[in-house]
């Protein structure tokens, strides 16, 4: 059975499928950075190019961005975001050298608001550069991301419900991290404070695995969920002695 590349929602243009978060009402500050999340105003150098800025997408797994798992490389690969016409869904499973993000400037009333990551136009960027956040995508979005950005690199067109099995507990772990920020912060905790205190707890050993690796279990989720949001009004990571 020949595979296609997949549009959001089947036969439907429910574009906000794409979407966790859009604009400055909807983005959280504090959530770890992710696949598929877009930065406006971020300088850029393009091979024998004068330095620019640019709306770029992050188009890395979230762990390739952390090599120790929690602390982001110098590097972020990056993909160049700007203007592009709305794909109806029978066109999705073309123009695979980008990622379609209709509707993706909420705030703009001209078509402009429709935009797409080129995967041809890519870059480097270091962290401390992505400072204006404008866009999260949902799960449907990064997996769909991966999956175009996978067969622009390989001509391989991989599920995007295996993209699912990749990335659902990285996510998750994500999730955990926003919320328990807010809960922390609402605490008094500072919100560097509060994102350590999130990674350390989750990387403690209970019943023979961390709380991090426990996650790759579906099953097992929710109690981790309902665990940190009791942990996180008073847990306070204190690093060992040395």
């Amino acid at each position: 059975m020949t595979r296609n590349l997949e549009p959001p929602s089947g036969d439907l243009d429910d574009w906000d499928l794409l979407y966790l978060a859009r604009g400055a009402d909807e983005i959280v500050g504090h959530r770890p950075f992710f696949t598929g999340d877009v930065f406006a105003e971020v300088p850029v150098q393009g091979p024998r190019a004068d330095l620019k800025t640019k709306t770029v997408m992050v188009i890395q797994h979230p762990c390739a961005m952390r090599p120790d798992g929690i602390n982001l490389s110098e590097s972020i690969l990056v993909a160049e975001v700007h203007k592009f016409p709305v794909l109806p869904p029978d066109k999705w499973y073309t123009s695979g050298k980008l990622m379609p993000l209709p509707d993706l400037l909420i705030d703009v009333t001209s078509n402009r608001r429709h935009q797409a990551a080129f995967f041809d136009d890519t870059f480097h960027a270091h962290p401390l550069d992505l400072k204006n956040r404008i866009a999260c995508l949902s799960p449907r979005g990064v997996n769909l991301l991966l999956q175009r950005w996978v067969y622009h690199s390989s001509r391989v067109i991989v599920p995007s419900f295996d993209f699912e099995t990749a990335v659902s507990s990285v996510y998750e772990q994500a999730d955990i991290i926003e919320e328990w920020c807010e809960i922390a912060m609402a605490a008094g905790r500072a919100p560097d404070e509060a994102t350590e205190d999130a990674h350390a707890w989750l990387r403690e050993v209970e019943s023979g695995l961390t709380r991090e690796r426990a996650l790759q279990d579906p099953q097992r989720r929710a109690v981790i969920r309902r665990q940190a949001r009791a942990a996180a009004p008073a847990w306070r990571h204190r690093p060992l002695a040395t």
